[in-house]
């Protein structure tokens, strides 16, 4: 089973905006490098339903693939 995942562009404010969706760990690398091609910002990628992260990291020519991120409670987003 392919995972999906949606696919973000990270901007130097620091507000992000979602870019595509893809099927599969691969073809989402491969849209991300393709995409930071174009462009100077950072660009991530997140499986919705488990919350895994996926960064790409230019300086070090490298993905990274973090641990699975947190949910605020509204607490926190308030």
């Amino acid at each position: 089973m392919k995972h999906q995942y949606d696919l973000f562009e990270k901007f130097p404010d620091g507000s992000s905006l979602w870019r595509a969706c893809v099927i599969g760990l691969q073809a989402t690398l491969s849209q991300m490098s393709d995409l930071a091609q174009r462009s100077q910002n950072q660009f991530y990628a997140l499986h919705i339903k488990s919350g895994k992260l996926i960064s790409l990291k230019l300086q070090q020519g490298a993905f990274n693939a973090s641990q699975k991120i947190g949910r605020r409670s509204r607490i926190a987003t308030a």
